[in-house]
């Protein structure tokens, strides 16, 4: 068996520092809210967007490779793009200037299905799929093979009840390259737009930061709206002021289909309808934290969310 050495992170981001540190005050703090338990406060990344153990598979050489694949691989891109990208669009750079090239916009979708698939949300819709298709699968298995010995039924029995197994097959649906890249190709066949506020108004995000948003009936809730269905907005906040949305080519009748990759500034006076609204939703399909730059921000939302 491999050494682990003394290495051992048990402090597992399902939303990476990296990516909460852009919502962060020039202190290094953020602001929270958890909306199962009605309170705001502030704190620092090292302590949302984190559980202990939550990739952690201790019957592996490595119990950490499934943590250390999203810490080698995924992060630093993420790292490197978004900076990239958030310092590229600063108030010099006009409205309707190309910010993102054909090689950004695909690390982009893949950063943006990495994200959806290894939240929370994505952990407890997995869990009801694997406790609804489990039996099933025995049942199949069973039928397939014949009787089984006593060994064989223990270790059926050790699926249904040690959640190691649903976190081993969890770890090979995420960690998946053909599925990444099946998922990131439907996403990067879309026109990605770079919404930039001017003004006072701030994105919120959450612990669910990849949204996605039915255009007709405005249904967020999470896994109900398919990334093939035309009418699938996603929504992707990646600093206070800037969100990325991915729109099929012929939503709005196409009309946004000439601005693939390009900066769209919102007016935060005229748009505060919308900007609130994806804010609403970043908040009521997050899992239970949303985060913003400031307090202030955050209850100036909650004043409008009562309105």
């Amino acid at each position: 068996m491999k050494k682990i050495g003394k290495n051992k992170p048990t402090r597992q981001h399902h939303v990476p520092k990296v990516y909460l540190r852009n919502f962060c005050d020039l202190h290094g703090c953020i602001a929270v809210m958890d909306k199962r338990e009605h309170r705001i406060f502030t704190t620092g990344v090292r302590a949302v967007g984190v559980e202990n153990d939550f990739y952690t598979l201790e019957k592996l050489d490595d119990p950490y490779c499934w943590e250390r694949a999203y810490a080698s691989g995924i992060e630093p891109l993420m790292g490197k793009l978004l900076t990239k990208l958030i310092s590229q669009t600063n108030i010099l750079v006009q409205n309707g200037a190309t910010v993102i090239s054909p090689s950004e916009k695909a690390q982009l979708a893949v950063i943006m299905v990495v994200q959806l698939l290894r939240g929370k949300q994505s952990r407890e819709y997995e869990q009801k799929l694997y406790a609804d298709y489990l039996p099933e699968a025995i049942d199949k298995a069973k039928t397939l093979f014949g009787s089984l010995n006593n060994e064989q039924n223990k270790l059926l029995e050790a699926f249904a009840s040690d959640e190691y197994y649903f976190k081993r097959t969890v770890m090979d649906v995420t960690l998946d390259s053909e599925r990444i890249a099946k998922y990131a190709g439907i996403l990067c066949n879309r026109d990605i737009l770079v919404y930039r506020i001017q003004g006072n108004m701030e994105f919120i995000t959450s612990d669910n930061p990849v949204m996605f948003i039915n255009s007709i009936t405005k249904n967020a809730r999470p896994f109900t709206n398919g990334l093939i269905k035309p009418t699938t907005i996603v929504y992707y906040p990646i600093s206070p002021k800037l969100l990325l949305s991915a729109v099929h080519p012929s939503a709005y009748f196409g009309v946004l289909s000439n601005q693939d990759c390009q900066l769209i500034d919102l007016d935060a006076c005229k748009e505060i309808g919308f900007i609130t609204s994806i804010n609403k939703k970043q908040i009521s399909q997050c899992y239970q934290h949303a985060f913003a730059r400031s307090v202030g921000m955050m209850k100036q939302f909650q004043e409008r969310k009562g309105k």
